[in-house]
């Protein structure tokens, strides 16, 4: 269970829980097959099932999400602590079958002064991972480079058409407008914040054909490297 207290199931946002929902069978991971068992009224109590076979896969994950800071796991954490002071709660807990918790979440509540936002237009490149809603704001969620995730508005239903049919077929670069916050690994749009207003696809060459390319053009510096790929990695702070 991911139990979230101090908060009134009855009174949460059903579009935020399905976030928390999400998240949290991302965290579980999908290969070990997690299912919806509803919501306990202990304050928002998100119930999981796992098959007897896949349980100690899950316990895995779940040690990998807590000792290795890069796994993907680990990612998924943070994103639901990223939710959890998106929405100013300060703490909320993981529990095992037995309601031990194995894992306590810190929130961080994103009104900490420590926080920097700012109102801008800009863009965000990534993969389209969903689309959620029915009603005239709709959901967006990408997946950037670094592995991120973001959840951005749409208000334009047949912008909203044209990019569900992007779900995981390719890059996309999205154009917004909306809050922005600094954090760790740089300025992202805020959850729920930014308004997507237009996107256009993006060529996946893969970075070796990129610097083949480049190899070709008189006097560039790039040829001086023996690794041009793995300098530009280095360059990007990814390894």
């Amino acid at each position: 269970m991911l139990r979230i207290p101090q908060r009134n199931p009855h009174r949460f946002p059903m579009d935020r829980l399905g976030e928390y929902i999400r998240q949290f069978a991302e965290l579980l991971g999908q290969d070990n097959m997690p299912v919806f068992k509803g919501i306990k009224n202990a304050s928002v109590g998100i119930r999981a099932a796992i098959p007897e076979n896949r349980t100690n896969n899950t316990f895995a994950r779940i040690v990998q999400a807590k000792s290795d800071p890069k796994s993907r796991a680990a990612k998924v954490l943070q994103g639901i602590q990223n939710l959890l002071g998106e929405d100013g709660i300060p703490e909320a807990e993981l529990l095992d079958s037995s309601s031990k918790v194995i894992y306590l979440f810190k929130g961080n509540p994103a009104d900490s002064e420590q926080v920097s936002r700012v109102f801008q237009h800009g863009s965000i490149d990534g993969i389209v991972t969903g689309l959620v809603g029915a009603d005239d704001t709709m959901h967006l969620h990408l997946r950037d480079y670094f592995d991120r995730d973001m959840r951005l508005v749409i208000r334009d239903e047949a912008l909203a058409r044209e990019l569900v049919l992007r779900f995981r077929q390719g890059s996309v670069r999205l154009n917004l407008h909306g809050q922005w916050v600094r954090t760790d690994s740089g300025w992202i749009p805020e959850s729920g914040k930014c308004i997507v207003t237009s996107f256009e696809d993006l060529d996946d060459m893969v970075p070796s054909e990129v610097f083949r390319y480049i190899a070709e053009v008189p006097d560039n510096g790039w040829l001086e490297f023996a690794d041009p790929q793995t300098e530009w990695t280095e360059l990007r702070g990814l390894q």
